[in-house]
């Protein structure tokens, strides 16, 4: 079984969000089902699946592949655990951004769960050996992204940048629109590929074409001599050239009390959504093809699935 089916298996089943799929520019929104208006559980269920996720994240396909195979799944919570002790930089604090990434990553599972992906975590944990006490754990990884991942669908190409934010409306709406316009500066998004590319040489996939981006942009780092204006032209040409289309999941959640009448909520969310959206513009320096999908997942007691999820964690 392969690892997207394996997902879904464990995963998707046991999540039906309420979720606004919503495209700027377009002014198309595309609603899903809710579920926790009526499930009184529902920050409970939802922490443990975030959890019991985290295997999906941390892991490539074909270590989830194998993980299976050998019957590790079969006790799910017990192999997060241990993915999340070697796999995830430790912050554990209720506000870091763990919680926001899983839910991204889960929600991109589920909508594009057909589509051929090539991905790497770009994070991984400092060891330090021959030490008698636990040390701190520092995760390295690329900062201010909450997902990176290349894919094709119908011969189109894509590369992602997620980005999340979690918190009251006016805070998400805001800083949202801002970490759009960062995501594309062209030096900080050329610096985030020359680290993800190299970290990514020995990423497989089915498609020859996803490693093929690797690889030249592996090429261009290394003619460049160092140079960064060099390498940076050099990745915004290739992405042109290429056709790349970067796509911009952003994920909001933010805290709403409204749940007694579903078609009130739904209204809440679009006219927020849309009046944040309606006169937003992208500064695009690097004439890049961009494309914009803001997914609003509204949680009725947002610090309550904090708390359980840090304790989940902190187990």
């Amino acid at each position: 079984m392969d690892a997207n089916e394996i997902f879904k298996q464990l995963i998707s089943g046991r999540i039906t969000p309420l979720i606004i799929k919503y495209s700027p520019y377009e002014d198309v929104f595309v609603t899903h089902s809710y579920r926790h208006i009526l499930d009184f559980n529902f920050e409970k269920s939802f922490s443990d699946v975030l959890f019991d996720s985290i295997i999906f994240y941390a892991y490539e396909k074909e270590e989830i592949e194998k993980e299976y195979r050998k019957g590790r799944l079969l006790d799910l919570q017990k192999a997060a655990r241990a993915v999340y002790e070697n796999r995830i930089p430790k912050t554990e604090r209720e506000n870091d951004g763990l919680m926001g990434e899983l839910t991204l990553d889960i929600f991109l599972k589920i909508f594009y769960s057909n589509i051929e992906t090539l991905y790497s975590r770009v994070r991984y944990r400092d060891k330090i050996p021959h030490k008698e006490q636990e040390p701190p754990r520092k995760g390295q990884e690329i900062k201010g992204y909450d997902g990176l991942v290349f894919s094709i669908d119908n011969g189109q190409k894509y590369f992602w940048v997620g980005q999340v934010k979690t918190g009251t409306w006016e805070y998400c709406l805001k800083e949202i629109k801002k970490d759009i316009n960062k995501s594309i500066l062209k030096y900080y998004f050329s610096d985030a590929m020359i680290i993800m590319c190299d970290i990514m040489r020995a990423a497989s996939s089915s498609s020859s074409e996803l490693i093929d981006i690797i690889d030249n942009i592996n090429d261009i780092i290394y003619d460049s001599n160092g140079d960064r204006d060099v390498q940076m032209q050099g990745i915004l040409d290739y992405f042109k050239k290429e056709r790349i289309k970067i796509r911009i999941p952003c994920l909001l959640m933010p805290n709403e009390s409204e749940y007694t009448d579903s078609e009130k909520l739904l209204q809440i969310i679009k006219k927020k959504t849309y009046c944040a959206f309606k006169d937003f513009r992208i500064i695009n320096e690097g004439e890049l093809d961009l494309e914009i999908l803001v997914l609003v997942f509204p949680l009725r007691d947002l610090q309550k699935v904090r708390k359980l999820f840090l304790e989940t964690r902190k187990k």
